[in-house]
């Protein structure tokens, strides 16, 4: 069997199947699906082109290799990797901006 032209379609397809390896195997949900643009400007991407960008992005040997239904290795938010210093440094600068906001609306008022 022939093997399928290389398109912007099918990279799109590898690429929400999981073949990139570094998302979920789930379609993207993009206001502007992957070669949408060129089409509409006339310019579409050759075959060339296509194949090369297929090969970078289903390359895993140094993408890492997220299975479907992987679950992200990273902090779910910026607070869990702070250290105790970091978040005594934040409070304090919060606490500092927080106060020269009054003092300065204070004499707004008074002036």
């Amino acid at each position: 069997m022939a093997e399928t032209p290389h398109t912007t379609d099918r990279l799109r397809h590898d690429i929400d199947e999981g073949k990139a390896g570094d998302k979920k195997g789930f379609p993207d949900t993009a206001a502007s699906p992957l070669g949408t643009d060129a089409e509409a400007s006339g310019n579409l991407a050759t075959e060339e082109e296509v194949a090369r960008a297929q090969a970078e992005e289903t390359a895993t040997g140094t993408r890492g290799n997220a299975a479907k239904g992987a679950e992200p290795s990273r902090p779910v938010s910026a607070a869990a990797s702070r250290t105790p210093r970091q978040t005594s440094n934040r409070t304090i600068l919060i606490a500092v901006t927080v106060g020269a906001a009054v003092v300065l609306t204070v004499i707004a008022l008074i002036v």
